[in-house]
């Protein structure tokens, strides 16, 4: 069974992107290790020019569970780490016999970041899928996610490159939050660690997008210039995918 912590779950961004306060890679499952290629090493590389990820969550579990469905709409536990990066809910949502390292970057990984999590997969456990999350920062419903794939059964090293996803549950306004973000409300948080670099907080946003309801690849951030609709400067915030590389080594 997995081992229960006591999560705090505080706002590591100040404008409002949750996170449990962690020290960094650790690993919720502390059971023996699987004598078939058992030990796992996640690294994971934000591969933006301005885009931080919010804290991460990586997992070895059990094939029966998989976060979301492109194509369906996502999941409460999900909305909340594509909305305010808070990895709490979906972690909680795991399979009991999940290996789990929550917030390996200790704190949001920074554009060209990288973040190593260590796991042990559990003797005598079936987490034969790994999963990786994590909130695009800044975005309004976007992130990243490595989602159920089947962990290779014979050791060596796998690189996958991450397209990114938009939950579907928020319009993408590109506009400053009124308020602290909480799932369900408008806006983008707009936290300290982007030191107002292409920021234009008086920008109104976008005023017809709506929210599309469904997980889907994110198309990107529009931006704009000085006096445009987006809060982002597009040659800070702009990107196209892939996103992210995970290398993945099985031993």
């Amino acid at each position: 069974m997995r081992i229960t912590s006591s999560l705090a779950i505080a706002s590591l961004l100040s404008a409002g992107v949750a996170a449990p306060v962690l020290a960094q890679d650790v690993t919720l499952d502390k059971d023996g290790v699987d004598s078939r290629s058992g030990t796992l090493t996640v690294t994971v590389t934000n591969l933006t020019h301005g885009t931080w990820l919010a804290p991460i969550l990586v997992a070895a579990h059990p094939a029966g569970f998989k976060a979301f469905t492109e194509g369906q709409p996502a999941s409460v536990a999900l909305q909340s780490v594509a909305e305010i990066g808070d990895i709490g809910p979906l972690s909680e949502s795991l399979p009991a016999s999940s290996s789990v390292v929550l917030n390996p970057a200790n704190g949001p990984l920074k554009p060209g970041g990288t973040a190593t999590a260590h796991i042990q997969r559990g003797k005598g456990r079936n987490n034969d899928r790994l999963s990786v999350f994590a909130m695009l920062v800044p975005t309004n419903d976007g992130f990243i996610g490595l989602n159920a794939i089947e962990i290779p059964k014979h050791p060596g090293t796998y690189t996958y490159a991450l397209n990114a996803y938009d939950a579907g549950t928020e319009a993408n306004d590109e506009a400053k939050a009124a308020a602290a973000p909480g799932i369900g409300q408008p806006g983008m948080g707009l936290p300290a660690f982007l030191n107002n670099v292409g920021i234009y907080p008086d920008a109104p946003g976008f005023a017809n997008a709506v929210a599309e309801g469904y997980v889907h690849i994110h198309r990107g951030m529009l931006g704009g210039p000085a006096g445009g609709d987006s809060v982002l400067d597009q040659t800070t915030y702009r990107w196209m995918n892939p996103v992210v590389r995970v290398t993945l080594t099985v031993r």
